[in-house]
């Protein structure tokens, strides 16, 4: 297991090219699965209620979707983790909260987002015991911030900010959550080589 996991159940189907093809890719965290709504990544639930938190990905980049991802959740909320689901449908290694993290693959078929540009990879159904907290998303410890599009490229993704996407893409439990790291794109003016060349004459 030297690079990623998932791409040690991607290699038995395609060859493999190792490039960040994707700058844009964000990883964030909602409280349901309707994307086309706000994303809800604060909720208060009463103690000894469960909570679902989903993981989600947009800001695909060539690639247009996902074969898979590696991540790993920092809890400091009050409660216990009672189940974690890939919902790519291939198989899954580690668990999201002990070291290393968790690693999701979708088998052969490739996994693509939504009409609203997001998909929504796995969920982690929580008991909340009623102490506030947080769910910071942090690097697997081996593979990195890393998922794997459908042209087989690893991309490294970020956590989704206020500044890139209107919300954090961290989950908080009865406070608010910690913002992300992503950076809004930057534009780019349309330009030719010719251009380009002539600034430097």
């Amino acid at each position: 297991m030297k690079r990623l996991m998932i791409v040690v159940m991607v290699l038995a189907f395609a060859a493999t090219a190792f490039a960040d093809d994707n700058p844009n890719l964000a990883i964030f965290l909602d409280a349901d699965m309707d994307t086309g709504n706000d994303v809800v990544n604060e909720v208060c639930p009463a103690p000894n209620a469960t909570v679902d938190v989903y993981v989600c990905f947009d800001q695909f980049g060539v690639g247009g979707g996902m074969l898979g991802a590696a991540f790993k959740f920092d809890r400091t909320f009050g409660g216990f983790k009672l189940a974690q689901t890939n919902l790519l449908g291939g198989l899954d290694f580690g668990d999201v909260e002990v070291a290393p993290g968790w690693a999701i693959t979708a088998g052969a078929n490739c996994q693509f987002p939504d009409a609203n540009g997001v998909l929504v990879a796995a969920v982690v159904t929580y008991l909340y015991l009623g102490t506030p907290g947080t769910i910071t998303i942090l690097a697997h410890d081996v593979d990195g911030p890393v998922g794997a599009d459908c042209q087989n490229l690893l991309d490294e993704w970020c956590v989704a900010s206020i500044d890139s996407h209107g919300h954090a893409g961290n989950f908080g439990l009865c406070m608010p959550p910690l913002d992300g790291d992503c950076v809004p794109p930057v534009p780019v003016e349309d330009a030719t080589w010719g251009s380009i060349k002539s600034l430097y004459r």
